[in-house]
């Protein structure tokens, strides 16, 4: 099997597909994906009915790693979240899921849990901390080929420069791969892209592919990404699909329009949050 290290080394940009347990691992793999991202959003969604404010713990995101190894020989990329507490933690989270089947490991530099009106304000920890969180991961990995991966939220709480400073910051800190998410602009991706583009790899989150003013892979790849994400490529369509069957058997009508996961979810969790 290539390992995603090999793969990320050549020229093509690697399209990655959001999965969330074995079956929709094996899903992508049939349909001749490359990688698969397991994303805590889709986990958290489909496994507890809840938004992705922390819920899922280290050891149940271990737990899915583990299964859908099991079922695929693809590289499997994981959503690592905050790493599931400080340093020492990040440690051993980069243990259990490397053990587990990841060849690729993302911390984020998010605090460890949100409430729900956070979601959108990404409360941050301070530089300085993420950056012992990443040498930590680097530390504990076991392979080489074990990509560790920084993602930075900064550009939601203290803008663009700020973000670029962080991506900086943790690509000074070893990170092999660099994910600055929120980056709306063409300039500010352009900036990115050229400050790092021959330091690192980089990723691209790709939440709707094909919306107003989102990029194509292709433009990506010439801007200098290395890969491109889309989570939510599954788990809203399979959502979506299972709704759409279940009123049809109950005798609804079923020409209503699509309706979001995430909506129905963070809707539900106002009062319990």
């Amino acid at each position: 099997m290539t390992s995603l290290k090999q793969r990320l080394a050549q020229k093509d940009i690697v399209r990655v597909p959001g999965i969330y347990d074995a079956l929709t691992a094996t899903l992508a793999e049939k349909a001749g994906f490359e990688a698969a991202f397991i994303s805590g959003s889709a986990v958290s969604f489909s496994q507890l009915a809840r938004p992705d404010i922390g819920f899922v713990t280290q050891t149940e995101m271990a737990q899915v790693v583990d299964r859908v190894r099991d079922r695929v020989s693809i590289p499997l990329f994981v959503d690592a979240d905050s790493g599931f507490g400080n340093a020492f933690n990040v440690a051993r989270t980069v243990r259990m899921f490397e053990r587990a089947g990841a060849s690729g490991i993302q911390i984020e530099d998010q605090l460890n849990t949100k409430i729900v009106s956070e979601v959108s304000s990404r409360p941050l920890v301070p530089t300085d901390a993420m950056v012992g969180k990443i040498k930590a991961a680097l530390d504990a990995r076991q392979s080489e080929d074990t990509i560790i991966s920084a993602r930075s939220d900064a550009m939601f709480t203290e803008g663009a420069d700020a973000a670029l400073d962080r991506a900086v910051a943790y690509a000074d800190a070893g990170a092999d791969m660099i994910f600055v998410e929120g980056l709306t602009g063409t300039e500010d991706r352009t900036k990115l892209c050229d400050t790092l583009k021959d330091r690192v790899l980089l990723l691209f989150n790709l939440l709707k592919p094909g919306a107003l003013g989102a990029p194509s892979p292709e433009d990506l790849q010439a801007m200098g990404y290395d890969i491109v994400l889309f989570p939510a490529a599954v788990i809203g369509p399979v959502a979506n699909a299972a709704w759409q069957s279940l009123n049809q058997l109950a005798g609804n009508d079923v020409s209503k329009d699509p309706i979001a996961v995430t909506d129905l979810i963070d809707a539900a969790e106002q009062s319990k949050c």
